[in-house]
């Protein structure tokens, strides 16, 4: 699956909203796999993919909370394996940004 998302990555996309999806799913493909085998280099490339798409999701976007809560996901796993507080930190900052743009 991850060899299919960078193709679907590197295809030119008729949009940004392709482009943010592909981003994401690759990022979530590539958590799944750290998740599974431990290698950090997968969890820093998902969390450089959430920062990407977050970038297309400015402030007033409809997913911009999605995109925060899956940035801060990554952050904390990846706390969790390497024991950064700034990784915490930034998660932290990042689901509460997200939830202040959740209805109430």
């Amino acid at each position: 699956a991850i060899d299919l998302h960078r193709v679907a990555l590197a295809l030119p996309s008729p949009g940004y909203s392709y482009q943010s999806l592909s981003l994401n799913n690759l990022a979530i493909s590539l958590q799944a796999r750290f998740n599974q085998r431990g290698v950090p280099s997968d969890l820093d490339e998902a969390i450089d993919l959430h920062h990407a798409a977050l970038a297309f999701h400015p402030p007033g976007h409809s997913n911009r909370s999605s995109s925060l809560n899956n940035l801060a996901v990554a952050l904390k796993d990846r706390f969790n394996h390497r024991g950064f507080l700034s990784d915490l930190d930034e998660a932290i900052d990042l689901h509460r940004a997200a939830l202040a743009l959740r209805p109430p």
